[in-house]
């Protein structure tokens, strides 16, 4: 009888010994998938950081491009205006800052014995002198339709050699001054006028 008390006692050992061991292999097991999933969720998370910092870039560069635009179109808005400006500001009589001349010759260059202190419909260009009087902002400027009409027919003569121009020419135009300096009794043009027809 001991014998067998003894043997079962013997069989429960063991069978408890395996059940333990069982379970200690089931907690290893659940302890190893946990530090994987640690790891493949720390992997996931570096993924993700990396995407949205590159989204966070793109969108910077978008961004910046976007000012880049809005400043560059603000800047030619001012510019525009400053033309405008200068353009319906009246010229006074006797000024001597202001001359006009009737177009430029072939080359491109204005001769200085034939500036005019008054603008008349055979005058297309309006010199603002420095106060040296060596260097001048000019713009393209007509009386008339008529005499806008004879320049846009003739604008190789009238108009390109000084100005460049942007749109199809019609009876409506805005002018972006022009830059010129005198050399040797003639205004040479360093930068050309533009001209935007509407």
């Amino acid at each position: 009888m001991s014998t067998i008390i003894s043997l079962f006692l013997f069989v429960a050992a063991i069978g408890w010994f395996e059940y333990r061991l069982k379970s200690i292999n089931k907690e290893s097991d659940r302890d190893q998938k946990g530090a994987f999933d640690f790891f493949a969720t720390k992997e996931e998370l570096k993924k993700e950081v990396k995407r949205l910092t590159e989204q966070a870039d793109e969108d910077r560069k978008a961004a910046d491009e976007r000012m880049t635009s809005i400043e560059q179109k603000a800047f030619y808005k001012a510019e525009e205006q400053k033309a405008e400006e200068k353009k319906a500001a009246p010229v006074e009589e006797g000024d001597p800052s202001v001359v006009f001349f009737r177009w430029p010759a072939d080359d491109g260059t204005f001769l200085d014995a034939q500036r005019q202190r008054t603008q008349t419909e055979d005058t297309y260009y309006l010199f603002r002198l420095d106060a040296s009087r060596t260097r001048a902002d000019f713009t393209f400027v007509t009386m008339s339709d008529t005499q806008l009409s004879k320049a846009n027919n003739s604008s190789k003569k009238y108009i390109e050699r000084a100005c460049n121009f942007s749109g199809a020419k019609s009876g409506q135009y805005t002018c972006t001054p022009g830059k010129a300096h005198l050399e040797r009794g003639r205004w040479v043009i360093d930068l050309k006028a533009r001209i935007d027809y509407k």
